[in-house]
């Protein structure tokens, strides 16, 4: 094997090997002491936000609302996914013990292996680290159904732009809402046909399920820890009871930065470049960690979706590549770094967050005026043609 071939099965091999290396040590000495040595806080019983919608649906048949009460989840906490998962968690027979450690198994088999062909196709050790975050462990302890979202959002970067590609994104919404943020990627890519189709679909699902939207909301707890997004800050201004004009002129700060940042990228040759899968993996997660840092307060295992941004950030023509990468290594590791560093490892993590919902909220608004000039064209160069056809009859 050469030296480039070796580059390229390395950090892969890295990976597989301490997925079966954690494997191994759960058989051997349990849930909570493998999770425990690796800095993971773990959960009893076993995969606990897939266990969420076990008791929802043992609630349900018993002819109770979940989103209401849910007495048979084992924190007693109020269902705040769609009612859909209910239905697949009938179709599925989750409330049978040994159906429900199948299917979190397979969700936890599919999300590895979907990061081993990320880590094959763009070997770096940069990516590596950050599958190792305690935010992705995190995920794969709680079982957490990001990870089947995050399965839907490959799918779709990978078929895209053909013309069945937003059929997984609109699942995806179905299942959770907020990957209706990855309509953002059809529109920067001037998919138009596709992004004023998929939106009206997508419209149809949040009318559908409009009499669950302020139940799914108020189910769905702010917290200061292990979280991102403009709530969760807030939440901290607050905590340590600033003045809320503190609040105000920060956000102010972080939007001024976002519109300078733009014009910054705006005039960097070759910066706005979006050809490969690589783009296109890039476009979905940076569109899903924007959009959701803007409404709501999520808890880290969502950063896994900055996964799927690495490997176009390290290319040579993004700028601040390096520096980014090593914010989203930052950003995935709150459970870590406060521990060695007490608060300032706290705030040090809430920088990291910010600074790339900056950097990836610049990258995205500097399309915008792309997509106007780009629409424009289009329909300027069709009227054109008319008038020509017109001309010659």
């Amino acid at each position: 094997m050469n030296k480039r071939a070796a580059q390229t099965w390395l950090p892969c091999l890295i990976y597989l090997m301490a997925i079966a290396t954690l494997v191994g040590c759960i058989a051997c000495f349990g849930w909570t002491r493998t999770w425990l040595a690796i800095f993971v806080p773990p959960t009893s019983p076993p995969f606990a936000d897939m266990r969420f919608i076990q008791g929802a649906v043992i609630s349900s048949d018993e002819g109770l609302n979940p989103q209401i009460s849910n007495p048979h989840d084992p924190w007693h906490h109020s269902l705040n996914y769609p009612l859909v998962w209910v239905k697949i968690g009938q179709a599925l027979n989750l409330p049978d013990e040994l159906r429900f450690n199948q299917l979190c198994g397979l969700v936890v088999m599919g999300f590895v292996s979907i990061c081993g062909y990320i880590l094959f196709r763009f070997p770096s050790f940069g990516l590596l680290t950050c599958l190792f975050s305690t935010a992705t462990l995190l995920s794969i302890e709680r079982g957490n159904v990001d990870l089947i979202i995050f399965s839907l959002v490959f799918v779709f970067a990978l078929v895209f732009p053909r013309t069945l590609s937003p059929i997984p994104l609109l699942v995806a919404t179905m299942l959770k809402l907020y990957p209706v943020f990855l309509l953002g990627t059809l529109l920067i890519k001037r998919q138009l046909i596709l992004f004023f189709t998929s939106l009206i679909f997508a419209l149809a699902i949040f009318a559908y399920m409009s009499d669950q939207l302020p139940l799914i909301y108020s189910n769905t707890p702010s917290s200061t820890w292990i979280s991102y997004g403009f709530p969760s800050l807030a939440l901290h201004f607050w905590a340590y009871n600033l003045p809320p004009w503190m609040l105000a002129s920060a956000i102010i700060v972080i939007c001024s930065a976002i519109l300078m940042m733009a014009v910054y990228f705006r005039k960097i040759e070759g910066c706005l470049l979006l050809d490969g899968f690589d783009a296109s993996l890039f476009l979905a997660g940076a569109s899903i960690y924007v959009g959701t840092f803007i409404i709501s307060s999520n808890y880290d295992y969502r950063l896994i979706f900055l996964i799927f941004c690495v490997p176009f950030v390290e290319k040579n023509r993004f700028p601040l590549g390096t520096l980014s990468v090593i914010l989203i290594i930052v950003a995935m590791n709150e459970l870590i770094l406060p521990t060695w560093l007490r608060v300032p490892g706290l705030a040090i993590v809430l920088i990291a967050k910010v600074v790339i919902f900056v950097v990836l909220s610049a990258y995205l608004a500097a399309f915008i005026p792309t997509i106007f000039e780009g629409s424009l064209k289009k329909v300027l160069a069709e009227k054109r043609k008319r008038i020509e056809v017109e001309t010659v009859e």
